[in-house]
């Protein structure tokens, strides 16, 4: 009984942090970027520290390697695991680069945080439409062709049991299509921190690992190979998996 009023206590005052933090850092972001035509860099910046001050008013512990793995002055794809509703801002906490992720376009149309994550240069989709997800696709490409990295989370949705699921198909005709490097990333930890099936926090989990495999370079191809598509995400689950497991 103790353990769950301090984890319903804890989950407020994580709330409260986030959600004051999220609007100081937007404020900012505002402010800072008037003036300024394109304004996803600074507002990413801003994020991170805002983040990573959040996260340690919340005790969050961070053990992060393998970042010189991450080549320098070039885009790249993370390809990562995805086990908790906060591995996006775990992400952009641990990871020193500038990068858009992909989210349901349900969250865009939510007022101010839609247009915080559209100014953010963060991608919306609707999975279940074919054309909707074809145009992701190229916003994506170019985002990478523009010099923006990009993080993805192949399994599609949150793993209860903490195993690595399967990967979406989808994230081949990004590599392919893009010709950048991959970079293997294995978060532990945040299932233990914010489980999918619990919306408390449990703060006796506040050890977060985060780890970068080497680089993964695949030719650039203009048009679908399906064995070829096969073998990038056989082989990117493969490392992702060995930085889990091993």
């Amino acid at each position: 009984m103790m353990m769950m009023i301090i984890k319903v206590f804890y989950t407020v005052y994580a709330w409260i942090v986030n959600i004051a933090l999220w609007s100081s850092g937007y404020f900012v972001s505002i402010v800072s970027t008037i003036g300024i035509k394109n304004k996803e860099d600074k507002y990413n910046s801003i994020e991170r520290k805002f983040t990573q001050i959040s996260f340690r008013l919340l005790g969050i512990n961070f053990d992060v390697k393998g970042l010189e793995n991450i080549p320098e002055n070039e885009p790249v794809i993370f390809v990562s695991n995805h086990q908790s509703f906060i591995d996006v801002k775990l992400s952009i906490a641990a990871i020193p680069r500038n990068f858009s992720f992909i989210s349901k376009d349900i969250l865009f149309k939510i007022p101010l945080l839609g247009k915080y994550m559209r100014t953010s240069g963060h991608i919306g989709i609707r999975r279940s439409d074919e054309r909707n997800a074809y145009g992701t696709l190229n916003e994506v490409v170019k985002k990478l062709d523009d010099g923006k990295s990009i993080i993805f989370f192949p399994e599609g949705t949150r793993s209860e049991s903490g195993e690595l699921g399967k990967f979406k198909r989808g994230i081949s005709m990004i590599i392919l299509r893009s010709g950048r490097k991959v970079i293997p990333t294995a978060i532990m930890g945040s299932r233990e921190y914010l489980p999918k099936s619990s919306i408390l926090s449990n703060p006796g989990h506040r050890d977060i690992c985060f780890r970068f495999g080497k680089p993964i370079e695949f030719p650039k191809v203009e048009t679908e190979d399906r064995e070829l598509s096969v073998d990038v995400v056989a082989r990117v689950r493969s490392e992702v998996s060995k930085l889990l497991y091993n």
